[in-house]
């Protein structure tokens, strides 16, 4: 015969007290006045943002981006054009990108 299994019985319910009682203002302590916060300091080198090395992933997308914009230029889409462009700039890539490979001849 197979045992069976039984369930805890009901929580009983519990009576409701309220909010918690906030609790008593301390005085603060006395502490010494307050010192301005010095100015952010910012070395040149730092203020200029090196570029980064892409990953594989960005890399590949730019070069789909380049791709996508010689295809709007080839057949006079300036709008789409315009578009991949700012995409381009947003990621900070040249508009232009370096020939890997030579040219597809037909």
């Amino acid at each position: 015969m197979a045992a069976r299994k039984t369930t805890p019985p009901p929580p009983e319910p519990q009576e409701e007290t309220g909010p918690a009682p906030l609790p008593e203002p301390q005085d603060p302590a006395p502490s010494a006045p307050a010192e301005p916060p010095e100015p952010d300091v910012v070395e040149e080198d730092q203020a200029e943002e090196e570029p980064q090395e892409r990953t594989p992933v960005e890399a590949a997308y730019v070069e789909a981006l380049h791709r996508e914009r010689e295809g709007y230029t080839r057949y006079d889409r300036k709008d789409r054009a315009a578009a991949v462009e700012a995409e381009l700039k947003r990621l900070g890539a040249p508009l232009e990108r370096a020939v890997t490979r030579p040219p597809e001849t037909a």
